[in-house]
């Protein structure tokens, strides 16, 4: 059986790198507090704008990856994405919504990368 593979962000939002080249726009660039804060509301507008955002970036990330990667996002799902990206939010109110992302995604790609063997059950 395969393990569970989009793994939490372990590190604090401050201590992420800067992405100089890039240009975030919408939720992304709404604090962690404010994002959870407009998912927790009851306006679906606002749950979408939120978890549109997130699986977008995922989305926007799966280009070029190889099949394992994507066989792995398929198998999480996108509500199971939103929910550890939201918990991860918590841990990190003030870190901004594209860096918790991007830290979890990062950590992501570590794992898938270092999946060569199977995991023992």
């Amino acid at each position: 059986m395969r393990r569970f593979i989009i793994t939490a962000a372990t590190l604090v939002a401050t201590t992420l790198p800067a992405l100089s080249e890039a240009y975030v726009m919408g939720s992304g660039r709404w604090t962690c507090e404010r994002a959870r804060a407009a998912f927790l509301t009851d306006n679906a507008a606002d749950k979408g704008q939120v978890a549109g955002w997130i699986l977008g970036y995922w989305s926007k990330s799966s280009f070029d990856q190889d099949t394992g990667f994507l066989d792995q996002l398929q198998e999480v799902g996108g509500i199971k994405i939103v929910d550890i990206t939201l918990a991860e939010c918590q841990k990190n109110p003030n870190a901004m919504l594209f860096q918790v992302t991007e830290a979890i995604l990062q950590n992501t790609l570590k794992e898938t990368a270092g999946e060569d063997t199977p995991a023992a059950e």
